[in-house]
């Protein structure tokens, strides 16, 4: 400890640390002919500081030195054997106060008196900033535990291990590196960094250390460190001749060469790792230390009494020579390095086994090798050790392990009070042991020099192992050699035991069995069932019985469900315990849809399939079970080195013999049982009574009708056919889809069954980004990769496919091998060759259409005997809308009729006038009647009810009779709806169709367009029958076509039309930034916002169309390679044009200079930019602050620039490649051209100074600009404030606020908007432009404008 002033000694003295108990303040007594020199000497030292400001130096002669000390050590002797007297009297006092005397830390040094007890680090008077030796316990994943004096334990963090400009250099192989560079028994100078209170156990707190050189050598610099002194480092690179070290320093490296690096040949050296290193050469003009790191020469090397040592340049570890200055009751005082001392205690002398009178061993001025163990710059205080191994520079060795027990062991000493120190007789060495007083007896022992005597023997077991001083902890209690567990080592997987509950928290409890060691027990397993708050068992203190789930590491964890720790079934603690048909208890921790994951002991577990749950079709196993939850299951299968368990809740599965069970991929019937969320739950009719579940995706191919029925059903209805998908133990996974069940011989059940190039129903069970996987019968799926999935491959996957979805696919590979099936879904080759996805649309209309009419007597149904196809009946014109004529209908009151303006056959209607109509389309489901009024389908129609028939009659009537099946006709699109086309066959007496739009693959693809009157090829698939609804049901011949959607070759081919064409074209939808349109026979097209006004000034350019309207314009761009939709223009001056624009418009010029106002559209605006669209090619860009200039126009940017609307700016610069300019709403004045072509370049080196002139070239002095707190400088720097992109200024102090205020900056913050006047742009040397704001409202322009004015200008 170093010597200090009494100025020091006061001001510590009122920090308030109880834990610095200063030695006595009295001053020395000298005698009377000294007290002058005495006096003056005092003075010396406590003034004497500029030369030594740390170390406590001194300018005094080796005479006076040594005169001072006799003085010292003649008044010690005197105030000794006064205090002899009163010894007996104040015994009993001194005995209480000894505890606290010894956990007090002194540093008075040479100047008070001197200490009874050696000082002693313990939890109570640790602090941050202390130095500590220590030796590394453990090395884990995330940090190091390191064993310091006194027995206490500290831990590292691994970012706190090394400095960050080694540990950025050091290979984080998994954040393993920390086992790279440390190892157990590795001795380490550490620091405290800060004391935590353990939350596991109160009383307790954590020591967290840090191994940083920076923090250790700080204070160091190349003048400190001398020849001889021994030094560590990290090794920071390996050269070809040695390493370069870094000592946490910038003023200095270090450089060691591989033949003076003696160490372990064997050991391979690290970046990273610590070397310790006698210094042999200084070179100061390379600022380099060249080092040696012999063992020997490192241990050995003492350090100097240097001229001027402070204590900062202390370092535990270090080896000095001292000199005994005094023995104390538990230990000596010793001097070195002329101006400090420190103390050792009893448990670090040169004798592992002192007795009492080892005092005898140490005379004053003995001298002695010694090493720093800790230093305290808060006290000054200064722990040695005299410790053989450690004075070698080596970890004590271990010859114990926690828990060995011991017969025969000698008490070599006896403390009154405290405890006994032991010999153990271990191998090869014996070893040191402490039994603390609590810990000898299971009763009270007051007097322990009465019950043991020195040289007697006893039986000891050993409790811990302090690592630093090679000293072992032990107790002789009966009670600790009794008792299943004592060490981690005892503790086994599925024992049951009895602890001590000693700590409870939010993540459970934390129990102690009887030998000491410690267990948590979870908050979930504090009972059988999930609680908020633990029962009231669980109280500090209470005793109860628990069974050991987990021990990994020293992590033990325990149960309190009743059912695991009165179970008599076996455990599962490992993989290769897990036989098949083993009956165990587990506990859930994860239910998912298909089954849920139990955990067994030791981290093993396994997973339970739904179809081993017991559970009915559609039950939830979520509302069944939850975690946490103890189970009874079998073990139904196991691959220990795959890490799987299969199991089953059925520990007796039920047997059902085969011709009961129903046979995957056969037609069954069922009745509707119940429906949830997701399935419906069907009673399967079969002699076993089994249970089927159909999921919502498969009541129908039809997505939208699937869900339809699905709202609909109730309990009890019928399903007459449903095919079998998959079979789950006693559970039976059902499909309603008329695609399967119709082909269901067709369906495979194996690979063996498929054969490549043959088209197969299926049905999607997953997407992934790569591609999609299709499932047939039972688990047999195959996958179609991306590129194989689509005719266009750059189309998304989710947006053409749902889970679930009906699909034809084409074997494209089979591979028995690895038993894969490659499939292809593209439409091309996968398109339906019947009309079986048309005829399913029409059953489950019927269907849905007979559920809403359950309950009655069936007459609302009969209305649909009175509408025929093709039948005529007599309806009242009502009212007319845009597309069309609503009819009534006198016998059918809530059936609705509907003639399209197609079908009214050129007829003008007056309201409530009655006419006669055919029937071409009835909607069951929504009573909905489509008519025509066409002569060639009324007239049809009365001619077929006529009595009296011509020749002529006859031959179209058996015209019609005449369609046959696959025969292809000439069709003409009658009506287009959602889903399917009503088409008339004129050559067969117009004969009524239908024929579906889209098909399995391209349900969710955009499908063609149709329009009335269109002529298409279409094949006969179906004729009348009670199965088609009595409907003829054809495929459209270019169903397997693609779609002009997918493929620009088709649509190209079939086109006429030319760029500059005039095409009348129909408006389909009006999105925000374009119009769509179509046009011709099935083209697609779109007008861009931009090509509806010739300047684009409107407010809303589409705000005069609707949906519907018929409009004429001109194309002025081919179909793209992404929507594949023609670009045609609307514009005023380009419909006006004679034509003749040709490549001219569709190579469009890029004509823009600086300073132009232009107008555009904004399409996108984020929190940065509003991105504007001023042609169908040219976009520009605003940024925020070149929007405005009112901090409220600013704060509200994305609600000003909403998408669709115009906004009008002027050009600053312009990117010709990327057709990309940038505007600013404000006029640029007289705006330098220079490198107008360029972007916006960084910003130079300082805040507001910016490199380059074009940036701010439409800046002037006297513009009000809009502006953006970007830093607030300290004291009166002012502030940096952004005025574009990458563009800052600055706003000096004294132009923040008019007035005096004396905070002017308390009012900003940064992001701030703040409305500025440029003063001044300067330019300097470097070619940097410096810009001075100020944001005083007093000077011109700075005066907010009215709100209805700025919100006009917006």
């Amino acid at each position: 400890m170093a010597a200090s002033s009494k100025k020091f000694q006061k001001k510590k003295s009122n920090e308030g640390k109880p834990k610095f108990n200063k030695a006595s303040k009295k001053q020395f007594k000298t005698k009377k002919d000294g007290a002058f020199k005495s006096e003056a000497v005092a003075l010396q030292l406590e003034d004497d500081v500029p030369d030594f400001p740390r170390g406590g130096g001194s300018s005094l002669s080796k005479h006076e030195r040594d005169e001072i000390r006799a003085e010292v050590d003649a008044e010690f002797e005197a105030e000794e054997l006064a205090s002899k007297k009163n010894k007996r009297k104040k015994s009993q006092k001194k005995i209480q106060a000894m505890p606290d005397d010894l956990g007090s830390l002194f540093g008075d040094g040479i100047t008070g008196k001197l200490p009874r007890y050696a000082n002693k680090i313990t939890l109570k008077n640790i602090s941050p900033g202390m130095k500590l030796w220590g030796v590394v316990a453990e090395v884990n994943e995330k940090d190091l535990v390191i064993s310091l004096p006194g027995g206490l334990r500290g831990l590292v963090r691994a970012g706190d291990a090394l400095d960050p400009v080694v540990s950025n250099k050091v290979e984080n192989n998994e954040g393993d590196f920390l086992k790279n560079i440390f190892y157990p028994g590795q001795l380490v100078s550490c620091i405290v960094l800060q004391l935590d209170d353990d939350k596991k156990e109160t009383g307790k707190r954590k020591i967290w250390l840090s191994l940083r050189l920076s923090l250790l050598h700080k204070g160091f610099t190349l003048d400190a460190v001398q020849e001889g002194m021994v030094l560590t480092g990290y090794v920071i690179s390996i050269e070809d001749h040695g390493y370069m070290l870094h000592f946490g320093l910038s003023s200095f490296t270090g450089f060691l060469r591989k033949d003076g690096h003696a160490e372990n040949k064997d050991v391979e050296v690290r970046t990273g790792q610590f070397l310790q290193g006698v210094i042999k050469s200084i070179d100061k003009t390379r600022k380099v230390v060249n080092l040696s790191s012999d063992p020997e020469t490192v241990s050995k090397c003492v350090t100097k009494d240097l001229k001027g040592i402070s204590i900062d340049l202390l370092i535990p570890g270090m080896l000095i020579n001292a000199s005994v200055r005094s023995t104390l009751e538990n230990g000596i005082m010793l001097s070195f390095l002329t101006y400090f001392t420190g103390t050792v205690d009893m448990c670090h002398l040169q004798n592992k086994f002192p007795n009492k009178n080892w005092k005898d061993d140490y005379n004053q001025n003995k001298k002695v090798n010694a090493r720093i163990l800790f230093i305290d710059p808060s006290t000054r205080a200064v722990g040695l050790t005299l410790n053989p191994h450690l004075v070698h520079n080596k970890a004590p060795p271990s010859h114990v392990n926690i828990g060995d027990i011991f017969d025969q062991s000698k008490v070599v000493r006896v403390d009154r009070g405290f405890g006994l120190l032991l010999e153990i007789p271990s191998k090869p060495v014996s070893t040191p042991a402490y039994v603390n007083v609590s810990d000898v007896a299971e009763e009270e022992v007051r007097k322990l020099e009465k019950k043991f005597k020195e040289g007697s023997q006893v039986r000891v077991r050993i409790l811990g192992f302090r690592h630093l001083e090679g000293l072992a902890t032990g107790i002789l209690k009966a009670s600790a050699f009794e008792g299943p567990v004592f060490t981690h080592s005892d503790v086994k997987p599925g024992m049951v035991v009895k602890a001590k509950v000693i700590a409870l928290d939010s993540f459970g409890a934390i129990v102690q069995f009887p030998g000491g060691v410690k267990a948590l027990c979870p908050t979930r397993h504090m009972s059988e069932f999930e609680i908020a708050k633990p029962g009231k068992k669980f109280k500090v203190g209470a005793e109860l019985v628990f069974r050991v789930l987990g021990c990994k590491s020293k992590r033990i964890t325990v149960t309190y469900k009743k059912t695991l720790v009165k179970s008599k079934l076996g455990i599962i603690s490992s993989y290769a315990e897990a036989t098949e048909g083993l009956v165990t208890h587990g506990w859930i921790t994860k239910i998912e849809k298909h089954g849920f994951f139990v955990r067994f002991y030791n981290g093993v577990q396994g997973f339970a399939p739904r179809s081993e749950l017991g559970l009915g079709p559609g039950d939830d196993p979520n509302s069944m079970f939850h975690v946490g939850q103890v189970v009874k299951c079998r073990v139904t299968g196991s691959s220990p080195a795959s890490r799987h368990i299969n199991l089953s809740l059925q520990i007796r599965p039920v047997r059902i013999s085969e011709d009961d069970m129903v046979k995957l991929g056969s037609i069954v019937s069922g009745v509707v049982e119940g429906l949830t969320s997701s399935a419906v739950v069907i009673n399967v009719n079969s002699k076993a009574h089994l249970k089927g579940m159909i999921s919502n995706e498969h009541l129908a191919d039809h997505h939208e009708r699937a869900a339809l029925l699905k709202s609909i059903l109730k309990p009890g209805y019928k399903f007459d056919q449903l095919l079998v998908l998959d079979i789950e133990g006693n559970n039976i996974v059902l499909s309603a889809k008329f695609s399967l069940i119709s082909s269901a011989e067709q369906l495979p059940s194996d690979i063996s069954q498929i054969q490549p190039n043959t088209v197969v129903h299926g049905y999607v069970c997953n997407l992934i980004e790569t591609g999609c996987f299709v499932r047939f019968l039972g688990r047999l799926t195959g996958f179609s990769p991306r590129s194989k999935a689509m005719d266009d491959h750059k189309a998304d996957l989710s947006g053409a496919f749902y889970i679930g979805q009906s699909v034809r696919c084409n074997t494209v590979d089979v591979n028995s091998e690895t038993a894969r099936i490659t499939l292809s879904l593209k439409q091309s080759c996968c398109s339906s060759t019947d009309a079986t996805f048309i005829q399913e649309y029409f059953i489950l209309e019927e269907k849905i259409a007979r559920l809403q009419s359950l309950g009655s007597d069936g007459s609302e149904l009969k209305w649909i005997e009175g509408f025929n196809i093709g039948s005529v009946i007599e309806a009242k014109i009502g009212e007319a809308k845009d597309i069309g004529v609503v009819v009534s209908f006198d016998k059918y009151n809530d059936v609705l009729g509907f003639i399209t303006h197609s079908q009214l056959g050129g007829l003008s209607l007056e309201t409530g006038s009655v006419v006669q109509a055919a029937v071409l389309d009835v909607d069951k489901a929504e009573r909905l009647v489509d008519l025509s009024l066409k002569p060639e389908f009324v007239e049809k129609s009365q001619e077929g009810s006529s009595k009296s028939q011509t020749h002529k009659k006859k031959r179209k009537r058996e015209a019609s009779k005449a369609l046959e099946l696959h025969q292809t006709v000439n069709a003409v699109v009658e009506i287009v709806k959602e889903h399917y086309l009503v088409i008339a066959i004129p050559e067969y007496n117009h004969a009524i169709g239908y024929a579906s739009i889209a098909d399995y693959n391209t349900q969710k693809l955009p499908q063609k367009q149709f329009v009335n009157g269109q002529r298409v090829i279409a094949t006969v698939m179906a004729l009348p029958s009670p199965e088609t609804s009595g409907r003829l049901l054809l495929l459209l011949n270019s169903i397997g076509e693609v779609t002009e959607t997918s493929s620009s070759k088709r649509a190209k081919k079939k086109s006429s039309y030319n760029v500059g064409s005039l095409v009348p074209a129909e408006v389909t939808e009006i999105m925000p930034l374009e119009l769509r349109l179509k046009f011709g026979i099935g083209f697609c097209g779109r007008v861009h916002i931009t090509e509806v006004n010739d300047n684009n000034v409107l407010e809303k350019p589409f705000g005069n169309f609707k949906v519907g309207q018929t409009i004429t314009a001109r194309i002025v761009g081919k179909p793209n390679q992404k929507g594949h939709l023609w670009d045609l223009s609307i514009k005023p001056a380009m419909l006006a044009d004679t034509g003749e624009i040709g490549v001219k418009t569709t190579l469009e010029e890029f004509d823009f200079s600086t300073g132009q106002l232009v107008t555009g559209y904004v399409y996108k605006v984020d929190s940065e930019w509003a991105w504007l669209t001023i042609s169908r090619h040219v976009k520009a860009r605003l940024f925020i602050l070149d929007s405005g200039c009112e901090p409220n126009e600013l704060q509200q940017f994305q609600e000003r620039f909403k998408v669709g609307k115009p906004v009008s700016g002027h050009i600053l610069n312009v990117n010709k490649d990327k057709k990309l300019i940038r505007i600013v709403r404000h006029p640029l004045g007289a705006l330098s051209t220079t490198n107008v072509g360029d972007e916006d370049k960084r910003k130079g080196e300082s805040d507001n100074n910016i490199s380059d002139d074009s940036v701010i070239a439409h800046i002037h002095e006297g513009d009000i600009l809009g502006g953006r707190i970007s830093k607030i400088l300290p004291g009166i720097g002012g502030l940096v404030v952004q005025i574009g992109p990458n563009n800052y200024g600055r706003v000096h102090f004294t132009e923040l606020k008019d007035a005096w205020e004396s905070d002017p900056l308390s009012g900003y913050h940064e992001g701030q908007f703040v409305k500025c006047k440029v003063l001044e742009v300067s330019h300097s040397t470097k070619g940097t432009i410096h810009i001075d704001l100020s944001l005083r409202l007093s000077l011109d322009g700075m005066i907010s404008k009215n709100p209805l004015k700025l919100a006009s200008d917006a």
